[in-house]
């Protein structure tokens, strides 16, 4: 029990990695020429160091430096490595965590998630608290939650027709 437990930690850990390395992404990527790069306003990094101080070091490798998708990902990688591999978690975990059902499952849910709320999300710049409440706050609808029920129970290559619900979370 304690390793399930533990597993559903590094998921959940994992997964807040990805979502504000997409959240950074979402609001402070800006073109410069024919480069892309980070800038986050120092409120913002205060607000990050106060409230996720575990992710203020990856929004510190980000900021002011030029991205793109491959960069992005070595980035949240090797955070991923440093933070979690084999120093919270026992070596085993990390690895199986990105493998999981439950992991790709929750990255999918995510990004279905912002893609529905896209508009809303880019009508004003919010802070990664309201996003990860915006996001819990969906997945809390009874139509999201029969959507992730009929999703975990299905067998590989199911095709499920995601949720329609429209109110904004």
């Amino acid at each position: 029990m304690t390793k399930n437990k533990a597993f559903d930690r590094a998921v959940e850990d994992i997964s807040e990695v990805f979502m504000f390395d997409h959240w950074m992404r979402f609001y402070f990527v800006f073109e410069e020429g024919k480069k892309l790069t980070i800038k986050i306003p120092d409120e913002v990094g205060e607000q990050v160091e106060k409230e996720y101080p575990a992710l203020k070091s990856l929004l510190d490798l980000f900021n002011n430096e030029e991205i793109d998708q491959q960069k992005s990902m070595n980035n949240v990688c090797s955070f991923i490595g440093a933070r979690f591999d084999g120093t919270k978690y026992s070596p085993k975990i990390v690895p199986k965590v990105f493998d999981s059902k439950s992991f790709k499952l929750e990255m999918y849910l995510f990004n279905l998630w912002i893609k529905g709320h896209e508009t809303y999300l880019e009508s004003a710049v919010m802070s990664f608290t309201d996003w990860k409440e915006l996001y819990a706050g969906w997945r809390e609808q009874e139509e999201v939650k029969n959507y992730i029920e009929r999703l975990s129970n299905a067998g590989s290559g199911a095709h499920i027709q995601p949720p329609t619900c429209t109110t904004i979370q």
